[in-house]
């Protein structure tokens, strides 16, 4: 599937008033045609069928949003093997720009729960990151493939206070994770809450809050 291919076919999926309601969500961001979320997944598991090397590489630099967000869909639906899929990975990273592209992506990484061990090394220098989104992606990854396994709840309870990138979506990414983490486990999640930073851990107390109404 060409770049162009998936040009057409998002242009004919867009919703006008889609795209409005998600861009009030994205603050910044001007690119984006109104395409949503499963149908992107549908069209980056039909590229990845395909020669997704070529596919990933030609969307290298593309602006549009919706493109960016299915060039890094693609590592994670990929048939390929953990080493290379973490090599786009790590080309794809530095592209994101929102929170959106971010957990979106990192949602597509299913792989990881079968190897969290090996590939938990590759997540250490995006938690050390000082770049917004680079932060945000080690965090979330943990969140989303790292969470729901027990045994992982100590070392992630080591790793959320160790992430000093200082960006609202970093931060709130931190609290996010903390509020899942005080739910799973109450005692590690007070222990994080703890360490982090005044403004963080304002967050996280609000997530909890909030968690909690919705019970």
């Amino acid at each position: 599937m060409t770049v162009a291919d998936l040009q057409e076919l998002l242009a004919r999926e867009a919703e006008e008033s889609y795209r409005q309601f998600a861009a009030s969500l994205i603050p910044g961001e001007t690119k984006l045609l109104g395409v949503r979320l499963p149908t992107l997944r549908r069209l980056a598991k039909q590229a990845a069928k395909g020669e997704w090397r070529t596919t990933f590489a030609e969307l290298k630099g593309h602006p549009c949003m919706e493109l960016v967000m299915l060039r890094g869909m693609l590592p994670g639906y990929a048939n390929s093997s953990r080493d290379e899929r973490l090599q786009a990975i790590e080309e794809f990273v530095p592209d994101i720009r929102n929170w959106s592209i971010c957990d979106s992506c990192c949602a597509t990484y299913h792989f990881v729960r079968e190897q969290r061990y090996e590939i938990l090394p590759f997540l250490h220098s995006y938690l050390a990151s000082p770049h917004e989104y680079e932060a945000r992606f080690g965090v979330v990854m943990l969140l989303m493939h790292y969470m729901k396994a027990p045994e992982w709840i100590s070392t992630i309870a080591a790793l959320l206070p160790t992430v000093t990138a200082e960006g609202f979506y970093a931060r709130m990414a931190v609290a996010w994770c903390t509020s899942e983490l005080y739910f799973s486990n109450p005692q590690a999640g007070e222990q994080v809450l703890k360490q982090l930073s005044s403004a963080t851990q304002r967050l996280a107390e609000k997530k909890i809050r909030e968690s909690r109404k919705r019970v």
